[in-house]
């Protein structure tokens, strides 16, 4: 005859075990808070490189055939093109304009630097011509008088610009570092894809939907109608500012590229463009000027079918609020990620709603 088994004096009794549960709980969410706040100086630039790991693979995946399956070496070459086209070219962008910024405002300190009129045309514009006027005039008496009639604004207006071109700096060098960590992610490709398969169905504990595809999916698409189509747009109005001599050319493609993710176009910015040439240029670049910033600003059209096939993956409106949002809570780099992760998140959502069991 067996002898009863004396109950462990911790898990013996179900008060006990209560206690050792919630123990166990608490340490486990001590454990992930310690493990969150160890990772959040990471947060965005991984998220990012998430982000463009997913949208690059299937060039990862073709560049690797064509290398003869040399992981590393197809890689190293896709980071490379990577930082060639994009980083270069902006940090290249943001000296140039940082060193007209500083001559044109120490020429204006000093009062060796004087604002054009605008062109008459300018005070007929309803609504706001007459305000835009009023201002340029008071912009061209000097720095001085503006502060004087408004420091409030004028003060809250330098720290913006202050603190837009610090969120830019920041974003670039965040971005350089998130496409470093895409180059890890895309050597483990298989090995992550696993994981994701994994653990959303983990997550969902259903086999009747792929949400690791459906993921994939979304971000590639947002990704080329967001960032592909934003970026060459910009690129674009940024080549036909320079050629013409435009001041400030890598502002005004930042704005361009700020507007198009943010699915507003660049016409505001074209518009602006298009009136300086005029009022300063040559005829014969102003017309070349204008036929090229109006062809950009129509291009989206061209592009997004080329890029993304027919139909969108998620509503403008989302990605919209997204790329504000982003750029609200994380600067810069959240522009994109917001929109990125918003689409997802509705992309998702949608699929719930819409599935009568998952």
């Amino acid at each position: 005859m067996k002898t009863p088994e004396t109950p462990h004096p911790l898990t013996g009794s179900p008060s006990r075990q209560v206690v050792q549960t919630i123990l166990q709980l608490v340490a486990l969410a001590l454990l992930l808070k310690y493990c969150y706040n160890v990772l959040l100086p990471f947060i965005n630039p991984l998220v990012w490189a998430i982000v463009l790991a997913v949208s690059l693979h299937p060039v990862h995946k073709h560049l690797k055939r064509r290398l003869r399956g040399r992981t590393t070496l197809t890689t190293v070459a896709l980071i490379l093109f990577l930082l060639l086209i994009l980083i270069l070219p902006a940090v290249w962008l943001s000296i140039k304009t940082g060193t007209e910024i500083k001559g044109v405002a120490d020429a204006y300190m000093a009062g060796n630097y004087t604002i054009p009129p605008l062109p008459d045309g300018v005070k007929g514009i309803p609504i706001a011509g007459k305000m835009i006027d009023e201002f340029w005039n008071l912009l061209s008496s000097g720095i001085g008088t503006l502060v004087e009639k408004y420091p409030d604004q004028a003060k809250k207006m330098a720290e913006t610009g202050i603190s837009l071109l610090a969120s830019t700096g920041k974003g670039l060098l965040l971005f350089g570092l998130a496409i470093l960590i895409c180059g890890i992610l895309l050597n483990y490709a298989e090995e992550l894809a696993s994981f994701s398969s994994n653990f959303f169905q983990r997550l969902l504990n259903s086999s009747k939907i792929d949400m690791a595809s459906i993921a994939a999916h979304t971000i590639r698409n947002t990704v080329k109608r967001v960032f592909g189509v934003a970026l060459i747009q910009s690129m674009l109005a940024a080549a036909g500012m320079l050629v013409a001599g435009i001041p400030y050319a890598g502002v005004w493609a930042l704005l361009c590229l700020l507007l198009a993710v943010m699915q507003i176009g660049i016409f505001p910015v074209a518009i602006g463009v298009i009136i300086y040439i005029w009022s300063t240029g040559s005829t014969l670049t102003a017309i070349v000027l204008t036929g090229w910033m109006l062809f950009v600003g129509i291009a989206d059209n061209i592009l997004n079918p080329l890029l993304i096939g027919k139909g969108t993956p998620v509503p403008a409106a989302v990605i919209f609020l997204g790329s504000l949002g982003g750029f609200i809570y994380a600067g810069f780099i959240g522009l994109f990620t917001g929109a990125v992760i918003l689409s997802l998140g509705y992309k998702l959502f949608d699929i719930w709603l819409k599935e009568t069991e998952i």
